[in-house]
């Protein structure tokens, strides 16, 4: 996997160092190492992200949709918020990543979206929408996965 993070508090080597390590074990432990070996990933910390856009995190395919190997994942890295927290909210973006790669989730143009063999209006309530559902479900025990792994409990 090629990884790339920027923005804001990348002067601070810890949090850096932790999001590196965390998401190359969240791509790795979603994907497996045949497909991770193929993702690129640039993950942007942006201060303030939920005041200006309502969320915490996005991930965004950046290259083909239909096969999707690019990635942006955008998290809100404020002060205000602790590196387990942003640890856990690119764990909830890399599982989205997952679904993309797997063709479990596929955005259409039209306002819809495909989750696994059903067709949704994104017009529904965001915590219906099972592809958020299951990202809910296993951010944490994906973060702590992690945890457990790299020693730092």
């Amino acid at each position: 996997m090629n990884l790339y993070i920027e923005g804001y508090r990348t002067q601070n080597k810890k949090l850096v160092e932790d999001i590196t390590s965390a998401a190359f074990y969240y791509v790795y432990t979603l994907l497996g190492g045949r497909s991770a070996r193929h993702i690129t990933l640039d993950i942007k910390l942006t201060k303030d992200l939920k005041q200006k856009t309502d969320a915490y995190g996005f991930c965004q395919i950046m290259d083909d949709v239909d096969k999707p190997r690019e990635f942006e994942i955008e998290v809100d890295a404020s002060t205000r918020h602790n590196f387990r927290q942003i640890l856990t909210w690119i764990a909830h973006e890399c599982i989205h990543l997952k679904q993309f790669v797997k063709g479990e989730l596929y955005d259409y143009e039209d306002d819809t979206v495909q989750w696994k063999t059903k067709r949704y209006k994104l017009h529904m309530d965001y915590d219906k929408m099972p592809w958020e559902r299951e990202a809910y479900r296993l951010e944490n025990k994906l973060y702590d996965k992690w945890e457990e792994h790299n020693g730092t409990e």
